[in-house]
């Protein structure tokens, strides 16, 4: 029998969706993930599998696959996906790292150029990622320029599958 990791009071996994804040990012939701829901303390205990292969998949959906202009969460999404610093990633786009702290907490946009050289940089640093340069630099034209915060990512834990849909926010 499981228990709850807080109060040790008996709970059952079930599979579910699940908002992954602990990512650092907003709009992500991990699809049949294993949630263990404990009534006696309101704890949920969560198990993924895979971290590291989930982080991929996300820092691959970010580049390859996002719709829109990227937002200051994403960025530091992949940033420290690529273990950078502030002040190395700065110097890897002709900048300083005040400019991406700025982006990363939302005080300033990050422009067009920007976004698509922070791709292809993350596509080409990332050794699993290399391959998917060309898809990256393809998906160029599809980029809106609306901000990525208006929609949500996807991942099935299972297969890694990923996809953006509108965000509800309603929810």
């Amino acid at each position: 029998m499981e228990t709850c990791a807080k109060c040790e009071a008996p709970v059952a996994f079930e599979r579910r969706n699940y908002q992954y804040t602990e990512s650092g990012l907003s709009n992500v939701v991990l699809q049949g993930v294993e949630v263990a829901p404990c009534e006696a303390c309101g704890n949920e205990d969560v198990f993924l599998p895979y971290v590291e292969k989930i982080h991929w998949a996300i820092a691959r959906a970010l580049t390859a696959e996002n719709p829109a202009r990227m937002t200051g969460e994403q960025l530091r999404f992949l940033r420290k996906h690529l273990g950078f610093s502030g002040e190395q990633l700065a110097k890897h786009l002709g900048t300083d790292k005040t400019k991406i702290s700025k982006w990363e907490r939302g005080e300033d946009p990050i422009g067009k150029s920007t976004d698509r050289l922070v791709r292809l940089l993350v596509a080409e640093l990332d050794e699993a990622l290399i391959p998917r340069a060309a898809a990256v630099a393809g998906h160029f034209p599809l980029i809106t320029d609306q901000s990525g915060s208006a929609f949500e990512l996807r991942v099935d834990v299972a297969t890694l599958r990923t996809g953006f849909v509108v965000a509800d926010r309603a929810a």
